[in-house]
């Protein structure tokens, strides 16, 4: 009867801890236009930080390939190589906030130790110009083995997806 209650636990954590990973619609701010929508491609991904927000060129690089890889998912050829399709957009992920919470404070009590990513997202020209802008969140904040068990890779994920998103149609 222990073990049953076991796996059942360790898979309401597994159901739950899924939400990290989950799309959360990125805001628009200045959107592209319809006719700029169908002829994207993106030259470069790259990110920075806001002055107090503590994260490393590691950090950087990881999503950054995520968001990457998330984008050559869903639309095959939109990345290419800047010198060879000049009118290419560069996507500029601009970080405000990247908490990585605790653990131990989010398996006590729910909505403690949250992860919490914000970021600017801008979408800008070969000459600097910038064409559009959107605001993306993710975070965490479930309890409980749920909350002990996620970490700020599977918000990562979650948030990288909801960046890849600014490129759809819909966004």
């Amino acid at each position: 009867m222990k073990i049953v209650r076991l796996a059942c636990a360790a898979s309401l954590a597994a159901m739950l801890a899924g939400c990290a990973g989950s799309v959360s619609a990125p805001v628009a701010v200045q959107a592209l236009s319809q006719e700029q929508r169908g002829a994207l491609k993106l030259s470069d991904i790259s990110a920075d930080a806001a002055q107090g927000v503590a994260m490393s060129d590691g950090d950087f690089g990881l999503i950054c390939e995520k968001v990457k890889s998330y984008i050559d998912a869903d639309h095959p050829g939109m990345v290419v190589d800047g010198a060879a399709v000049p009118q290419a957009l560069k996507m500029q992920i601009h970080f405000t906030r990247f908490d990585r919470g605790s653990a131990f404070a989010r398996a006590m009590l729910i909505g403690l130790g949250q992860i919490r990513i914000e970021a600017t997202v801008s979408l800008a020209d070969a000459s600097g110009k910038e064409v559009a802008e959107y605001k993306v969140a993710k975070d965490f904040a479930l309890g409980g083995i749920a909350g002990a068990t996620t970490s700020v890779d599977d918000v990562e994920e979650g948030f990288a997806k909801s960046v890849a998103q600014v490129v759809n149609n819909k966004a």
